[in-house]
């Protein structure tokens, strides 16, 4: 079966039209990722409480930190609001299901509305596409972390010498860069880490284009899967991986500064 071209849009929405924005029109072969901030008030807190499901309400509790539990409740109601303006359906009124390995997936079987999403820190990312598989990863760039143990520990062998290649200025940028796009990849398969990180490549220097260079067994999936830097605020690395390829190689980027 022949697979569409993709065009990738990124939009990014104001904290407080985040249960009321406008989504655009998404078509076969458009790719929507949208980035909003978890930070929220009082109000807009209560706003999204209102919109979970028991469960999510529980998950909420078992938070040691009211600050996690709050970027939680933020980030599940968000997801809500806007994908319920996606398929015009009441927010609340969303079923999800878990895969195999945990990807979520709406329980609608009539809808063929794919998303995924992540949070680190005060920002939350949300994926959206129709009739094709996507993830996605945002990750807060701490200068602290021991990016060169955790790059031995998990990265491929080309990875590891890409990176010590780079000006040590670079190298945790790199770090990130790569570990967004891998995670991207493996939650856009729905695997997880029940996949080896280690088992496949992606372009590590942050001045060229993201990619997916080489798949291990199966060296055809690097064909089939396309990474894209997402851009987001300062000092946020994330990325997006889309079941297909981007017509021309080029992204078009949109930015909602205001929703009514």
């Amino acid at each position: 079966m022949h697979q569409p071209d993709l065009r990738i849009s990124v939009i990014d929405v104001e904290a407080g039209a985040l249960l009321s924005a406008t989504v655009p029109a998404l078509t076969a072969g458009e790719i929507h990722v949208w980035s909003f901030s978890l930070a929220a008030p009082a109000p807009r807190l209560a706003s999204c409480d209102q919109l979970l499901s028991s469960d999510e309400r529980t998950r909420a509790s078992r938070f040691h930190f009211e600050r996690d539990a709050n970027r939680f409740t933020v980030a599940r109601g968000t997801v809500r609001a806007i994908l319920g303006a996606y398929l015009r359906t009441p927010a609340a009124e969303l079923i999800f299901v878990s895969g195999q390995n945990g990807k979520p997936a709406l329980a609608d079987p009539t809808s063929d509305l794919r998303f995924n999403v992540s949070h680190s820190g005060d920002r939350g990312l949300l994926g959206v596409a129709l009739g094709c598989e996507i993830g996605v990863d945002v990750e807060a760039i701490r200068p602290d972390v021991e990016t060169d143990k955790l790059a031995e520990r998990f990265f491929s062998e080309h990875e590891r010498q890409s990176i010590r290649k780079l000006p040590e200025k670079e190298r945790v940028l790199a770090f990130f860069r790569c570990w967004t796009c891998k995670e991207a990849f493996l939650k856009g398969q729905g695997v997880g880490l029940s996949r080896s990180l280690g088992s496949f490549d992606v372009e590590v220097n942050p001045a060229q284009p993201a990619r997916l260079l080489a798949t291990r067994p199966d060296a055809r999936e690097a064909a089939k899967w396309h990474l894209h830097d997402v851009a987001t605020v300062p000092n946020y690395a994330a990325a997006v991986a889309v079941e297909g390829s981007v017509l021309g190689g080029s992204v078009t980027e949109m930015k909602v500064l205001r929703c009514e």
